[in-house]
Order: C-alpha cells, then structure tokens, then sequence
C-alpha cells in the first residue's frame, strides 16, 4: 500500500479533501492541531453548486434539513429596498442560499469520512515537513507531527495538502507570498434573535454612511449579524456586547426591529489575499491557506469545498489509475483564475456596500433599483453568487471538437430533466443523477433517441455510458440550445464539467484523445 496522503486541517476543506480520497480508494491520514471540532461558525452559507456536489455524494438531504434556504436577498440603502434577488433565476435543482452553522457542515463532512474509515486526529500539529519531489523510491514527503502527549513523530507522505487556514504553516516553509490587503475596518459578527418585520426567507443587506450591515436568516428569529465599524479597534478579548450590535443597526436600517439572546459575538478584520501557487512538488494548498476574503457573498467556504473536489479525483486517478502526473498541474491551472475572480467579487461588494463616499452612495441609491432590477442583472448576480457559472473555459483539460450547441468544455453541465436509455427502455431522470463523481461519464445527448455510434460507445465501459434525450416539449428548446439540433457527445469529469463536446461525427476521436492524453489509456 501507498505512503498515505497526510491532509493538514480538518475545517471544511481538509474534510471534503479526506472525504474524496478515501471514497477513492486512496489512504489518507488527517491532523488538525486543535482540540476537538469548532462549535462556533464564521461561515454559513452552502451555495447552490456545493449543494449540487454534496448531492452526488448523499450529503444534501441532511444539510438541507438542518440550515435554512434563503430565496431571496434584499439591498437597502437611502430608507429604502434598493435590489431584491431572486435566486429562482438560478439554474439549479437548489436556487438559495442555504444558511447552517459551519460547526454542522463539518460534521456531516466528518461523519461521512467516518464512513470511509479516516477520522481526524485532533491535537496533532505539523512542525516541519521537507518534500524530495524527484524521488523514484520511499517516501516523497517527510513531516514531523507533534503528538497530543507531546512527543514527535516522523511520517511518510506520498503527497501532502495543507487545509489549515489563513496562518498556514506549509505556506510559510514553501516561502510563498500571500498578496493582497488588509481592509481597514473592523467588523462585528453576532449571533441573535430578532423580533421586527424581517422575513427569514431573504439576507438582509444594509448600506449606509455610516458602513456596511448584514442579517443572514438561520430560520425563524435567529439571524447572523456581520457589521462594519471605523471605530478603534477593542481591547483583547473584548467581543460587541448585544447594546453594540443594537446600535449599529438602529444606526444603518429604516426598519424598526429588537435584538435579543445574543449567543456569540465577535470582532474581526478582513483580509483580501491569495498565493500565486497552488502546487509546489508533491504538495498542494486549498481553501483558506491558499485564499482569504471578505465574507460578502458567503463564497469561501464553497471555494475551498470545490478546490478540494477539483483536486482530488486528479490525485486519485494519478495515484490508483497510473494518469500522468501532469493532470495535477490542471488544479492550478483551473483554480487560480476562480480565485482571482472571487477575490475580485467580494472585495469589490464589500467597497460598493460599505463606501462612505457621498457621491457613490448617491449614484448607488439611484440607480441600484434600476439596475438590480434587470432580468440579466438578477440572473448573472445570483448565479454568480451561487457558483454555477464558474467553470474552468480555456484550461488545458477543456477542449471542443465542434460543439453543435452552447455547452463548452470546462462548463459545468448543467442539471435539466432528461430521459435516458435502459434496458426496458427510456426512464425520466435528472442529468446531474447520470455523473459518476468517481471517474469520467461519457454524456451522448440526440433529440430523437438515435443510439450511440458503436466507436464512440466503445471509448468506456458501459456503465460509464449515458445516452440521453429531451424529457418532454417542455425541455425540449433547451435541451437543444444546450446539444445542437444534430446531438453532442459530452465527457464529463468527475467533478460534473465538461471535458469535451464534441459533434457526433468527430466525437469518437476526440474521446479517445483526451482519455488517452490525460487518463494514461483510451478506456479510461
């Protein structure tokens, strides 16, 4: 058996990245140097495109039961609803944003890899770690552990990922720099009960002169404050007290409600900051480690969860199928560019929002209503926010053999109701349903149902086959916008993009070429 991969930090990132390995039949050991799991959750938000992956692994239902799903987002500013999101515009099988407790989603992370046999092995800290990433024979990467008693360990890694956060000690030895800012402001988190005219179905953003404020729904009365304050920053160990976070809403909304049974409060800064790295030898970085921003949009948490999908079947397939190492290469490849545009996204929502700039706060409160009404402002805000429209277009594993439709390779494929073949015949399901999140699902979409051409058929296993067609009329304008009238053939990675689209009459060849290149033989 292969040297373990040693995955530092067990937040929601180092989880999801134990999680898909195991479930891959790769042997993984996972340390967090902290005393046991946080109960206490900065992030809350579970974005539509998480949702959608959790689902593929049997973890959305419980999610789904535990947090509360926000339809809905209101802007304010001026003493009135400047925009009002509606995420029914995303296109989705979960159009909100699901608000839980961090401390709940990791949970159902962490009892999910109990299932797969790894637990996390709590105050176990890295203390040094040293990689020989031409090595031919023994361990690729050394690193000593701290022990909860105290005394060091030495371990052999095959690869290692860091997931431990901001203050990444892996980070640091690799003397990669974390460029970026730090806002000026500070904030105050809360976490409360409201009685007032604010309906749990909508997050609650408040901008103003005096700063930026926000109320995100965790069901019922219970909300998450986060407000932004100029104010000198607090003695150690100070936290706002309830009066605090009273005031700074009274201050900011033209909506009369009353704060009670604070619970947690906190103050915090921001910082805006990412590596140009993400893989040095046989190591990687991945969520916080890797990137920090602004809470604004509730993105960061999902960007870790996804960078560890987008990795992880890469390093299983290198390590259990024999694909080339340059696979890996295409997790940086394909995640800095999502990092640089989160990273842009939020810091620039959190400067729009919180801006004490007279004439952007007019111009703002003027034209905010006009423009957050247009049905493509919705539609590119929500489904930006929720991560479907990111996808990996141009990337070295995105390639197209000329689609006959939109789809392109490195687009997530999208979830619509499909018909697919089986051996009694045609069964309704959905095309998210049809993606193996363990290896390549060859997708051959035909309006009528025409069977497969044998040579394209014959690029996988059977299994891994999907042909589909148009559910019913309803589907069928965008089941073809999406296919070409003439029907595409669509390789779908693990992770449910698109590899390829190819034309039928070219798309047996075009298989067989990226499998060939990127999967180490044509079978895949």
């Amino acid at each position: 058996m292969p040297d373990p991969v040693l995955i530092v930090g067990a937040g929601p990132t180092g989880l999801t990245a134990a999680l898909e390995l195991s479930r891959l039949s790769v042997p993984v050991r996972l340390v967090d140097k902290r005393a046991a799991p946080a109960t206490t959750s900065r992030a809350i938000g579970v974005q539509a495109r998480t949702l959608e992956l959790f689902d593929q692994r049997g973890l959305a239902e419980e999610l789904l039961s535990l947090g509360n799903p926000a339809r809905f987002g209101s802007v304010y500013g001026g003493g009135k609803r400047l925009v009002h999101l509606d995420f029914a515009h995303v296109d989705s099988r979960y159009p909100f944003i699901l608000f839980v407790s961090q401390a709940d989603t990791e949970r159902v992370l962490r009892e999910a890899c109990a299932r797969t046999g790894v637990a996390p092995e709590w105050r176990t800290e890295l203390v040094g770690i040293q990689q020989d990433a031409m090595t031919h024979g023994g361990p690729a990467v050394s690193a000593v552990l701290r022990r909860p008693d105290g005394a060091l360990e030495q371990v052999a890694a095959s690869w290692l990922i860091g997931a431990e956060g901001a203050h990444s000690l892996i980070r640091a030895t690799l003397d990669l720099p974390f460029d970026g800012h730090t806002r000026h402001e500070r904030y105050a988190l809360g976490d409360l009960l409201i009685e007032g005219a604010l309906p749990d179905t909508d997050f609650h953003i408040f901008s103003s002169p005096h700063g930026f404020l926000g109320l995100f729904p965790m069901g019922g009365p219970h909300f998450r404050l986060i407000a932004s304050t100029l104010s000198e920053t607090p003695a150690a160990g100070d936290a706002p007290t309830l009066d605090d976070l009273q005031g700074f809403y009274d201050q900011r909304s033209h909506i009369p409600a009353r704060f009670h049974d604070l619970t947690w409060s906190s103050w915090f800064t921001i910082n805006s900051r990412m590596v140009s790295r993400l893989r040095i030898g046989r190591m990687f970085l991945g969520g916080d480690a890797a990137h920090i921003h602004s809470p604004a949009g509730a993105q960061g948490m999902n960007t870790g969860i996804q960078d560890m999908i987008n990795l992880c079947w890469k390093l299983a397939a290198v390590m259990r199928d024999g694909a080339p190492a340059a696979l890996l290469d295409s997790y940086e490849a394909d995640r800095l560019p999502v990092m640089r545009h989160v990273l842009s996204r939020t810091d620039g929502l959190t400067t729009t929002i919180g801006t004490e700039n007279p004439l952007v706060r007019s111009l703002f409160n003027h034209l905010g209503p006009w423009i957050g009404g247009a049905g493509i402002v919705q539609t590119d805000a929500t489904s930006t926010m929720s991560q479907v429209s990111l996808g990996y277009g141009g990337a070295s594993l995105s390639e197209n053999a000329h689609p006959p439709g939109t789809l392109r390779g490195g687009d997530r494929v999208p979830d619509l109701p499909v018909r697919r073949r089986a051996a009694e015949g045609w069964s309704a399901t959905q095309l998210h349903r049809l993606l193996d999140p363990s290896h390549p699902t060859l997708l051959v979409a035909t309006q009528d149902g025409t069977p497969a051409p044998r040579e394209l058929a014959d690029t996988l296993p059977a299994e891994r086959l999907a042909e589909i067609m148009p559910a019913g009329p309803a589907e069928q304008h965008r089941f073809t916008a999406l296919f070409g009238r003439a029907g595409s053939a669509v390789l779908a990675r693990p992770d449910g993009y698109a590899a390829v689209v190819a034309a039928l009459p070219s798309a047996a060849a075009a298989m067989r070429g990226w499998l060939g290149k990127w999967s180490g033989s044509p079978a895949g």
